[in-house]
């Protein structure tokens, strides 16, 4: 729960605040960096320490004293995507009550904090770049524009006046290429609209003329805007085709550690710069994705960071320990690189259970987890703490099978017999194709238990069954394991049961 420390009184002084800057109706704002400074100041703190909603009210109350600024608007999205990943309703009446909506900034402000906190919900989102584009906030108003587009885009639904209402608002604003993209997609669900498919046209070419620099390079100040903006489209180009060439590798992670120096708690930030680490991979690109997620995770103490730095210490682990094993195979005389190996094993092994009893821990809803640390307990040989988890996992979404096939085997190691039987009797019941490599495996393991319960109970009927389940495994893939063996003994078995 959100700790509000706002009663009636503070509620009131800040609506009283925002008639005051420009919340009665008008059209234009002076902003006020130093006053929105000490609010922003505040959100990050906030938002650092995992209490999103308030963070949220913070950053919005900054922005009401300086509306033009972007960085503020890309943290309040990040704190509200946070919010309202715990709280899908949208807003609390605590913060609605902060913003009233009344004149075109609060109107800014309120659509901002409903479609922060429900960012599907677009067309919320395509209020506020509108009343943005009444208070001439340029740049606020394309970078919510530009999200709106992008969603509306994917959206079936959306109809051809939305694209057109967009179109025109980024044409205003001077954003010619979004403009063009929302024109076409109008276009696409009405090519009948001779007059529009027109407007369209003239706004790629306005577009074109201002790609080729044509405008802003005789204005002051318009060169050096026209490479900022062609150096910042050359980045996003790179990294959406995924090139991976070294100098654009390092293009690529020198500007999002930029980006990271700026907001090094901000969990966008952090994701991007770790994952442009991770990407190149080198070893040393990886321990420094683990610093920086680890710093996230100190700083937030959101879990996630510290699952990926999990992740790559993991990862880590088992490059060595292939690498050791080569060198093992390479040198197969050598019984120390063999027990090195075994034990960097052991110490691999141990390290993923820890991970993942962690990460069991701090998700306790996820059942995949929890089967992922069952299947290491059971290579640990700790066959009961495998049945917990596994136990716990049946019910996980598409891997219910393979839940059932690793119980099946771990009540087979500790010896109980029935169980076994049972539990591989219902993975066969539910899989849908037994003689793919999973109903191979299922079917082995119920050949396995029914052979040893035959021999331990001198049962006859299971005996006779498992002989079916070896031969049909063997006339399908006859080196299966050591099915011919089995398949051997148990006609012995079966033999000497008849008293022959």
């Amino acid at each position: 729960m959100d700790f509000w420390p706002f009663g009636k009184k503070k509620a009131d002084e800040a609506q009283g605040e925002a008639a005051g800057a420009g919340g009665a109706g008008g059209e234009a704002v002076t902003p006020d960096p130093n006053a929105a400074r000490n609010f922003f100041d505040r959100a990050q703190g906030v938002q650092d320490s995992g209490n999103y909603g308030y963070a949220m009210t913070l950053w919005l109350q900054g922005i009401r004293k300086d509306p033009t600024s972007v960085p503020a608007l890309e943290k309040f999205m990040s704190a509200a995507a946070s919010f309202g990943a715990q709280n899908p309703k949208g807003p609390t009446k605590d913060q609605l009550a902060l913003f009233p909506g009344k004149g075109t900034l609060e109107q800014f402000l309120l659509h901002l904090l409903q479609w922060g906190s429900q960012p599907k919900e677009w067309s919320t989102g395509l209020k506020a770049a509108q009343a943005a584009q009444k208070l001439k906030l340029v740049e606020p108003a394309y970078w919510v524009g530009e999200r709106v587009l992008a969603l509306s885009l994917q959206d079936k639904k959306t109809k051809k006046d939305t694209f057109i209402t967009l179109m025109r608002l980024f044409a205003d604003i001077g954003g010619y290429d979004r403009a063009v993209q929302a024109g076409e997609a109008a276009c696409r669900l009405d090519a009948t609209d001779g007059k529009l498919i027109n407007e369209t046209r003239n706004l790629a070419a306005q577009a074109a003329m201002n790609k080729g620099g044509y405008e802003k390079a005789g204005t002051q100040g318009g060169f050096r805007a026209m490479i900022k903006d062609a150096e910042k489209q050359r980045q996003l180009e790179e990294q959406e085709r995924g090139v991976r060439t070294e100098d654009v590798q390092e293009r690529v992670i020198q500007a999002a550690k930029a980006d990271y120096d700026t907001r090094p708690a901000d969990p966008a930030a952090v994701t991007k710069y770790a994952k442009a680490l991770v990407d190149r991979g080198t070893p040393a690109d990886e321990k420094l994705a683990f610093e920086v997620l680890m710093r996230a995770f100190e700083a937030t103490k959101t879990y996630r960071f510290k699952q990926a730095a999990g992740d790559l210490k993991l990862k880590a682990g088992r490059r060595k320990l292939r690498e050791m094993r080569e060198a093992a195979e390479a040198d197969a005389g050598n019984e120390a690189k063999r027990e090195a190996v075994a034990k960097a094993a052991r110490q691999l092994l141990e390290a993923e259970i820890g991970e993942f009893a962690e990460r069991v821990a701090n998700y306790p809803t996820d059942l995949n987890l929890k089967f992922e640390l069952g299947k290491r307990y059971a290579e640990a040989g700790e066959y009961e703490k495998a049945i917990e988890q596994f136990q716990l996992a049946q019910a996980a979404p598409g891997i219910g099978v393979q839940v059932l096939h690793q119980l099946g085997q771990s009540f087979q190691r500790i010896g109980w017999t029935d169980e076994s039987e049972g539990t591989f009797r219902r993975a066969l019941e539910v899989h849908p194709t037994p003689n793919d490599d999973l109903g191979l495996e299922i079917r082995y393991g119920l050949l396995v238990t029914l052979q040893k319960k035959a021999e331990e109970h001198r049962d006859a009927p299971a005996a006779e069954e498992a002989l079916k389940l070896a031969s049909g495994i063997a006339v399908q893939q006859i080196n299966y394991k050591d099915v011919r063996s089995r398949r051997e003994a148990i006609q012995g078995l079966i033999k000497s049961l008849r008293g022959g």
